[in-house]
């Protein structure tokens, strides 16, 4: 028990500093991880960041302001907040108020999503690919939500624990937890039109492509291109979809994963600053500073 905590606890470190997150959510044999979160004890904010799993988080204590996509809102105790694949969200401490969390980090393929049967191809496929959405938030008040959280607390538990059987056990509390969403109207299809789901599964191949051309000169005219969007379009629709402008979303992606290499690695500042796409070391400062409230070799000493 003592080095799975200490694994979550690395990967909950990780997770406060990188965009498209660097932590590992699991592996390829249990691709699950779970994250007890303390705001700010653990960490002033979990930056804005995306990952490929699902993410259920119970908040058990406290407030923060959260973000989840597009919407905003200020998380309290019993929330269940759910964080789709692909979508960026972020959390922030609440001056004088502290918050915590317990979350589950999953791969949708741990549950069937790769498969070529009928639950794949129905529901968890179009799920893992944003062909259905689900609310950010489900209070205490709402339908189904006491025989969801008790279905959620069954995965943490067993995942925790670890006992018997735990990887079959695991799988079936998750794949409850997924069911009763549907069953009570939680994931279901967008009600938007064809092209603005296109617009969005564009957007989460745009970010992918940032999260592997770091260290290129990006453009809009590039990243519009990708989509086969106008510029003029592709900033509205980016903006729509992630909550900031392009340009701002590749600094701030640029910058947590320069704090993450400070922090990670002893690389000098100037080439952690290289591989992140800054040429120029006196912007990359300014930039940092705006983002931590220092220079990176504060942070570094921090």
């Amino acid at each position: 028990m003592t080095d799975q905590m200490s694994e979550i606890s690395i990967a909950r470190h990780k997770l406060t500093l990188s965009e498209h997150e660097n932590a590992k959510h699991g592996d390829i044999f249990l691709p699950v991880n779970s994250y007890h979160s303390i705001i700010p004890e653990s960490y002033g904010e979990v930056a804005l960041h995306w990952h490929e799993e699902m993410e259920i988080t119970l908040v058990q204590k406290g407030v923060s302001d959260y973000r989840v996509g597009q919407d905003t809102f200020l998380a309290q105790p019993g929330d269940i907040i759910l964080v789709p694949s692909f979508c960026t969200h972020s959390a922030s401490q609440i001056t004088g108020k502290t918050l915590i969390s317990d979350s589950l980090v999953f791969s949708l393929d741990f549950l069937g999503a790769a498969g070529q049967d009928l639950s794949a191809t129905k529901y968890l496929r179009p799920l893992s690919e944003g062909q259905l959405v689900m609310p950010a938030v489900i209070k205490r008040e709402d339908r189904g939500y006491g025989r969801i959280k008790a279905s959620f607390l069954k995965a943490l538990k067993c995942f925790r624990d670890r006992p018997f059987l735990y990887e079959l056990s695991l799988r079936e509390h998750l794949l409850h937890t997924i069911i009763l969403l549907f069953e009570e109207g939680y994931i279901r299809p967008p009600e938007e039109s064809d092209s603005g789901l296109s617009g969005r599964q564009q957007i989460k191949n745009v970010l992918q492509y940032i999260s592997e051309h770091i260290q290129d000169k990006l453009s809009i005219s590039e990243l519009a291109s990708l989509c086969g969007f106008s510029e003029s379009y592709f900033m509205s629709i980016f903006r729509k979809n992630v909550g900031m402008s392009c340009i701002n979303y590749i600094n701030h992606y640029r910058i947590q994963s320069a704090a993450h290499q400070l922090d990670e690695t002893d690389l000098p500042v100037m080439d952690i600053a290289l591989d992140n796409g800054f040429s120029n070391i006196s912007y990359f400062n300014l930039q940092f500073k705006r983002e931590f409230g220092m220079t990176p070799r504060q942070f570094r000493k921090r």
